[in-house]
């Protein structure tokens, strides 16, 4: 799974990089320790391509509350195609989340020892996510905000990343970027199939366990402890 990441690219450099228009703006923090339940840079099809911020945590339209049911922050490229929960958000609301690294975990003298798994080429990536818009059914007001989430897509590790977790992130290559994005997708099942065959180039570094602890959000985390291969 992918539970924590890094965003550390400006919203203007994630824009350029992925010839996005930018809606986010310059105060934009960098993130060392992104956590669920917080809007997360994503960029979705729509007048084009727009980097905008979404809640991580999926909310279906059809739910009571955003609070009635559980909020994955995950949805399995294996079984999103047949998913109630994410079927139609896979057929019509596609995006991607763009990450620097991501982290994952293993045990290691009794203690959770967290992994920095980082793309090779120095660029960020772009990670298959899925997206919904949820609105109170009982209000009235047609300009009520509504509340924009996202699941980021897993699937089976390959390459090094399979050294320390059997899930990782679903990374959209540029190749097949547009094709993602894209609404009229007829079958994004088959190019989903495609995707998951595709190993990570990654570097896998051990780092600080003061990952494990959310409120700590500091360059310092990105620190090797020992190189793991």
């Amino acid at each position: 799974m992918c539970g924590r990441f890094v965003q550390t690219s400006s919203p203007q450099r994630l824009a350029l990089r992925f010839g996005a228009t930018d809606t986010i703006g310059p105060d934009h923090a960098p993130r060392y320790n992104v956590a669920p339940s917080t809007p997360v840079p994503a960029i979705i099809a729509a007048d084009g391509r727009r980097l905008g911020l979404l809640q991580w945590g999926f909310v279906p339209p059809w739910a009571d509350s955003p609070n009635a049911g559980p909020r994955p922050i995950n949805a399995r490229s294996e079984g999103a195609a047949t998913s109630r929960l994410f079927a139609p958000a896979l057929a019509r609301r596609r995006c991607v989340v763009p990450v620097d690294a991501w982290y994952e975990w293993t045990e290691v003298d009794g203690a959770r020892q967290p992994w920095l798994l980082t793309p090779l080429g120095g660029e960020p990536v772009a990670v298959g996510a899925l997206w919904s818009s949820w609105r109170a059914p009982t209000s009235d007001d047609p300009a009520a905000p509504a509340l924009h989430t996202v699941a980021l897509m897993t699937t089976d590790a390959r390459g090094p990343a399979a050294d320390v977790h059997h899930r990782m992130p679903l990374v959209v290559p540029d190749d097949r970027l547009e094709e993602w994005l894209a609404a009229d997708t007829t079958q994004p099942q088959h190019l989903l199939s495609e995707l998951v065959t595709r190993p990570a180039a990654v570097r896998v570094t051990m780092v600080s366990r003061r990952v494990n602890d959310v409120r700590n959000d500091d360059a310092t985390l990105l620190e090797a402890m020992e190189e793991h291969r």
